[in-house]
């Protein structure tokens, strides 16, 4: 049984929480194969219509578990000596949870409860809505590795962001706080460590009171349209 993802329902809202906590919920091929089964499930769900994504313990999540995809359980490599295999697999499992992120219609809440950094940062810009908290910081992990590729985090980062935040984040792999990164417009509400569950909760049930079609076709439209001209 996969125990990396778990999944729980409070009236309408689907509660989806990354559980590796002892690794800040870091992605590895179970929390990838976990992730896509857990959203796959709530679009199936007609009772479900609003949607909260978040991480066990302190954290929200630490990016890509660079020990490589197989065995989730093997040792880190030395930086001298690392698995690009497993990173490469990694990468190509986790876009099917992520682009499965980004096809559900229900609006979805990044429950941001500690660090998003790389994978992590990315999800949480997937999101449509997100209550973060103070504990939080991000970082587009990348560069800082050496690295272009991502998961769609280029491509959702600016729009969250701005294009001047966005490229200073993505060209310096500075960690933002989480008050720059509420500031810059990433997160809806900002609430300390002590009020966040009962925010996040508070926020989810109250767009999951909303009309649902109405939601639902709205969310759509904004995406689908996002590159048309007006006219179109």
């Amino acid at each position: 049984m996969n125990n990396a993802v778990l999944f729980e329902k409070k009236e309408g809202v689907a509660i989806v929480t990354l559980n590796r906590p002892d690794r800040l919920n870091a992605v590895n091929d179970e929390i990838r194969a976990g992730l896509k089964e857990k959203l796959d499930d709530a679009c199936k769900d007609d009772d479900v219509k609003v949607i909260i994504l978040t991480g066990a313990g302190r954290g929200f999540c630490a990016g890509m578990d660079m020990t490589g995809g197989a065995n989730p359980d093997a040792p880190a490599p030395v930086d001298d000596h690392p698995d690009p295999e497993g990173r490469r697999l990694n990468m190509r499992n986790e876009v099917e949870a992520y682009i499965a992120l980004k096809r559900l219609e229900v609006p979805v809440i990044a429950g941001i409860n500690g660090p998003a950094v790389g994978a992590g940062f990315d999800l949480a810009c997937h999101c449509d809505l997100a209550v973060g908290s103070t504990a939080a910081r991000y970082q587009v992990a990348y560069v800082r590795r050496g690295l272009y590729a991502d998961l769609g985090g280029f491509w959702s980062i600016p729009k969250i962001l701005g294009w001047r935040k966005a490229m200073d984040l993505m060209m310096t792999g500075r960690f933002m706080s989480a008050e720059e990164a509420h500031e810059s417009g990433l997160t809806n509400f900002l609430v300390t460590p002590d009020e966040f569950e009962e925010k996040l909760m508070d926020y989810a049930l109250e767009i999951e009171a909303g009309p649902p079609i109405a939601q639902k076709i709205g969310k759509v439209l904004a995406y689908r349209t996002s590159a048309m001209e007006f006219d179109a």
